[in-house]
């Protein structure tokens, strides 16, 4: 999955100072690097957003690799942020949590018209999945992106880039 979406340009590595390229898939990814590989994957064309404005009081905050695709993101209605003390903020270099992440991937997705949540109460953690994520993560597992893990989706804990690969891969097909 990881190769796949390599060459196909979504994802990448790091470059190391003899030229090997690491992914590091136990690694987890933060926000604007997820939103990265998501525009990538979408195929955005990202000089369509150059001038759009983010409403985020972080935005400073936002590297300059991944301004143009979260503009995008925004401008999609895929990436929200979150408000706390009446702002609201993209927080671009936090670690993306699994929820997070797939509650993005949901919105790059049709509806399926299905608004249950039941499909989360075969994971023991399912009271921990936050309410605003819950239709999206239902979502996600009707549709095969996600899976579990042990019996349990683990809502907050950080994804990982191996996952975020998995999910992206698995996502190949759906119309989006």
């Amino acid at each position: 999955m990881i190769n796949s979406l390599y060459f196909d340009g979504i994802l990448t590595g790091s470059a190391q100072p003899d030229g090997t390229m690491l992914y590091r898939p136990d690694a987890s990814m933060t926000r604007q690097e997820f939103i990265v590989a998501l525009m990538r994957y979408l195929e955005v064309d990202l000089t369509a957003y150059q001038n759009a404005k983010l409403p985020f009081a972080d935005s400073g905050k936002i590297a300059k690799w991944a301004s143009d695709a979260m503009k995008a993101a925004y401008s999609l209605g895929y990436l929200s942020g979150s408000s706390s003390d009446g702002k609201l903020y993209a927080k671009p270099t936090d670690t993306i949590s699994r929820q997070e992440a797939m509650v993005i991937l949901s919105r790059t997705l049709d509806g399926d018209g299905d608004d249950s949540t039941d499909a989360l109460e075969q994971f023991s953690d399912a009271d921990k999945v936050a309410k605003w994520a819950r239709e999206p993560l239902a979502q996600m597992l009707r549709a095969g992106i996600i899976a579990g893990s042990n019996g349990k989706l683990n809502p907050a804990g950080k994804v990982t880039r191996a996952q975020v690969a998995k999910m992206l891969y698995s996502m190949q097909g759906l119309d989006t």
